[in-house]
């Protein structure tokens, strides 16, 4: 009893309360954290983007004095010099005002080497980028800032080369001056001026560090692996960002920032861990732990407090409609009288209210039911008639179907033996003909067997083409003949017996066909040649035309035996015959024709008097054409 009452509806209510606050006071401080967490991580990269444009600066300034101090001694020299060109003396001198310049050299406009100063580190270095200097200083007219290279495993030096002109206001160019800076001062300002807090670099152009926070003097002597892969990290997923989050390889976040050197095309970055601003975050939000408590408190005060003075109303007359619909469950005759229930004035009154109508309603409805299965049990019955009436038609279908499927397997083989028995037949055909040439005179028995050889042939080849007939389907070739020119063709073409006659019942008036000409000859004489063998050399063959308004019927009639009704039903079927050395295809041609061409075909038949073939095809019109058979 006590685990079904903390499972009722009133604890339910407030387990429900109670996780919609937690659920709206976590989506609340998570929204809270995220904006807090992205303002902490947009004022972490300016931090960094403001240290970054600082290093550059710095980086920025020093290669700015060293640039400017040859440009202004290159410019003072072309007017106040005393001579026309630098000299060595011009050289040593720069030199040693400067110490971090370790190599001056001096060339012309072609290239060529006319003094230097000092000992060259990079000299077969700079000869290979000597066409970029010559096209930068000589033609362009503008200062050359090149690649940093490394002077032994410990130092790095810059080569830079300015243009030598011959008047200060003048655009003509006399000279190059190529001097090779050592960079130790630069790392040692740039060591100084890196944040303890932060990792920094300093990358050339082609992905080369020169320095990083922690490096000795601040110079990339010895550039560790690690560090050569983050650049490249940070190059391929920053872009031409000026800040953003990185992906390390080892699946850590980085925050970045990035400040350009426009002078030598270099870049400083400036990284910390990418969870720094959860971290700060959740130590500035949650250090304050009792008065995470107390909100915690009073929210399940609250939340008892509201549940008590709103959903003990609902669940004690909830109870007692639980204890009737029990009742109305377990007790087949039982009514729910006003008595038994409590009736607030709410929606809960209604929902009492309705259940004493149901119970009332309950017996009525249970002897509709009774009476309803009764009803469906005979129904039922009915059904189950019906259905096995249906699966004994359906079973006649499928018998249909696999018949038909076994036909058309029938028809392709055949199709296939037909065409490899021909070839051998022509062969036959040829060596008899041969023989009778070999023998000029040859016995009465001899010359019956070649009779009979070419005759079983001619029989052969009658069967393969009857049998391709069928297995062919080619597209109609339609066109439009007169119909009783067309019929009296056939009729004259096809041989009859001297004991037949022929009678012609074939309409005066004529109507034109469109159908496929050889196709439905082939078929009419089918019919005619099977009306002739029912007779058995005797009889009258009756051909003749009925002429309708939209149709027009061609019949074929004998006075043979008749067709039985048992032979009807399987006469068009593929190779059924009645014959001894029939086939079985003749009708089926024709019942394919006419089916192709969308006619119609009938039979009329009496055992003893004969049989009548019926064609019904479409008439042919064009504009103009008068309506064939309106008076028949």
């Amino acid at each position: 009893m006590q685990i079904r009452r903390f499972r009722g509806l009133f604890f339910k209510a407030v387990f429900v309360l109670i996780l919609i606050s937690a659920v709206l006071t976590c989506i609340i401080g998570f929204h809270v954290m995220r904006v807090d967490s992205l303002i902490l991580k947009n004022e972490i990269l300016q931090k960094q983007e403001t240290v970054a444009r600082r290093l550059a600066t710095s980086a920025l300034l020093h290669i700015s004095h060293t640039s400017r101090l040859f440009s202004v001694f290159t410019d003072l020299h072309t007017d106040l010099g005393g001579h026309d060109f630098l000299n060595q003396p011009d050289l040593d001198y720069l030199r040693r005002r400067n110490p971090s310049i370790f190599y001056l050299a001096a060339l012309d406009t072609s290239g060529k080497k006319v003094f230097s100063s000092g000992t060259s580190a990079a000299s077969f270095e700079y000869q290979k980028v000597l066409a970029d200097i010559l096209d930068t200083c000589v033609k362009q007219g503008k200062d050359y800032i090149g690649n940093v290279y490394r002077l032994g495993p410990n130092d790095l030096f810059l080569l830079l080369a300015f243009p030598v002109l011959e008047h200060l206001y003048d655009q003509k160019v006399r000279g190059v001056l190529v001097a090779e800076l050592d960079l130790r001062e630069m790392g040692i300002a740039l060591s100084q001026a890196y944040p303890l807090d932060m990792e920094a670099m300093l990358v050339t152009s082609n992905g080369e560090i020169i320095s990083y926070n922690g490096a000795p003097n601040g110079l990339a002597r010895n550039v560790p692996p690690e560090l050569m892969q983050k650049v490249r990290r940070i190059e391929a997923q920053l872009g031409e960002k000026t800040s953003g989050e990185v992906k390390l390889s080892d699946g850590k976040k980085i925050l970045v920032a990035s400040a350009a050197l426009d002078l030598a095309g270099w870049k400083v970055y400036v990284d910390q861990p990418a969870n720094l601003a959860s971290q700060l975050f959740l130590q500035s939000t949650f250090y304050p732990s009792w008065d995470v408590m107390f909100v915690v408190l009073g929210m399940l005060l609250f939340v008892l407090g509201v549940s008590y003075l709103v959903i003990v109303p609902i669940t004690r007359p909830l109870e007692r409609l639980r204890k009737a619909s029990v009742r109305l469950r377990d007790e087949e005759d039982v009514v729910i009288k006003k008595s038994d229930l409590e009736f607030p004035n709410n929606e809960i009154g209604e929902l009492a209210q309705a259940v004493v109508q149901m119970s009332e309603g309950l017996r009525a409805r249970r002897m509709e039911l009774l009476s309803a299965q009764r009803e469906l049990s005979r129904v039922n019955q009915e059904l189950e008639k019906r259905v096995e009436e249906r699966t004994r038609e359906l079973k006649a279908a499928s018998s249909e179907l696999v018949k038909t499927e076994r036909l058309a397997a029938i028809g392709q083989m055949a199709s296939i033996i037909s065409h490899e028995i021909r070839n051998p037949l022509a062969v036959i055909s040829n060596a008899t003909r041969l023989l009778k040439v070999l023998v000029p005179s040859p016995t009465p028995k001899a010359a019956k067997q070649f009779g009979i050889i070419e005759a079983e042939i001619k029989q052969a080849n009658s069967i393969i083409s009857e049998v391709l007939g069928y297995a062919r389907t080619r597209e109609l070739m339609l066109s439009t003949i007169d119909l009783n020119s067309y019929l009296r063709e056939i009729l004259l073409s096809q041989p009859v017996p001297a004991g037949i006659t022929v009678r012609d019942e074939i309409e005066q008036e004529s109507v034109r066909i469109k159908v496929d000409a050889e196709e439905i000859k082939q078929a009419f004489r089918n019919v005619i040649a099977n009306a002739v063998e029912a007779m058995q050399g005797s009889g009258t063959l009756t051909v003749g035309t009925r002429i309708g308004h939209r149709l027009v019927c061609i019949f074929v009639s004998d006075t043979g035996h008749g067709i039985s009704e048992e032979v009807r039903r399987k006469m068009f079927a593929p190779f059924f015959t009645t014959k001894a050395r029939g086939t079985g295809l003749g009708l089926a041609v024709v019942g394919k024709a006419i089916a192709r061409h969308q006619g119609k075909l009938f039979i009329k038949s009496e055992i003893g008097k004969g049989t009548c073939f019926q064609i019904y095809l479409k008439i042919y019109r064009k504009p103009g054409d008068t309506n064939y058979g309106e008076t028949n």
